[in-house]
């Protein structure tokens, strides 16, 4: 097998109705994205008999989405740092011949995350600290810092890395919250939240507390300030993934009123 550019959209479809048979597994959830990864060179394929890989370019990686139909047929991608995810249903656990394909195809696993979400009329307030502040970045200065927080804080592979070619947008659609603490006479930041809003639903796409301000309810704070600006209607729907090895982080969606939706994620990497 050879790694090779999908040079257009057809191609990309090509590959889908080939791989794509009845009963295969599947990861591929980029259709809606397709275009512009062919368009910026950064989809590329992989592709054997009855397995076919395909290859978004990041930032020091490869994510690799798959069709998997013989699980004998192994991927072998030599030096390179791949990384997947499993997308399954919590109360089934995980596909466990996925797993062990993509273990026999050097992949170890990495982190597991879980699906949360809530509606506005079931989300408790919280009784947050009278000194932490939380508006809209007002400069790019300010996204850039909420952003160099958001990559301190989070797994290079398995987060969604944000291009600062994007921060102008963000700034401008206020999607990105900053939290700062007053102190005497000066005002210190201390955490900030991305949002999206997807088809009415809005994301919790990164929240991140500086280190030396944990403890100080900021997390609680960002997250009531983002649950009401979105709020049009008392059944306005929220949702976010967060890591089920973050138990901190799990704890404070939980006590805000957010259910787990019983869907899950496994990611795996290759180094």
């Amino acid at each position: 097998m050879m790694l090779k550019k999908v040079e257009s959209f057809s191609r990309y479809q090509e590959i889908v109705e080939h791989y794509g048979q009845r009963g295969c597994a599947s990861n591929d959830y980029i259709q809606r994205e397709a275009t512009d990864l062919i368009a910026h060179d950064s989809l590329y394929e992989y592709c054997g008999e009855r397995n076919g890989f395909l290859l978004v370019k990041k930032d020091g990686f490869w994510r690799v989405y798959f069709y998997l139909n013989d699980h004998n047929e192994i991927l072998l991608l030599q030096g390179e740092v791949l990384e997947t995810e499993i997308l399954f249903r919590g109360n089934l656990g995980e596909p466990a011949d996925v797993v062990a394909f993509l273990e026999r195809c050097c992949f170890r696993r990495h982190l597991v995350r879980d699906q949360y979400a809530g509606i506005y009329k079931d989300l408790q307030p919280f009784r947050v600290n009278d000194e932490i502040v939380v508006q809209p970045a007002q400069t790019l200065a300010g996204v850039q810092g909420a952003f160099d927080l958001f990559n301190q804080s989070f797994d290079m592979y398995s987060g969604d890395y944000v291009s600062p070619e994007y921060y102008e947008g963000l700034l401008a659609s206020g999607s990105v919250l900053l939290a700062w603490r007053r102190h005497e006479e000066e005002s210190r930041f201390v955490g900030a939240l991305h949002q999206t809003v997807e088809n009415n639903v809005a994301w919790v796409s990164h929240l991140a507390v500086k280190e030396s301000a944990r403890g100080q309810h900021v997390g609680q704070a960002l997250l009531d300030a983002f649950v009401e600006r979105n709020m049009v209607t008392e059944k306005s729907r929220y949702m976010l993934w967060v890591q089920h090895q973050n138990s901190v982080a799990v704890s404070l969606y939980e006590k805000k009123g957010f259910k787990y939706l019983g869907k899950s994620s496994l990611s795996m990497i290759k180094l």
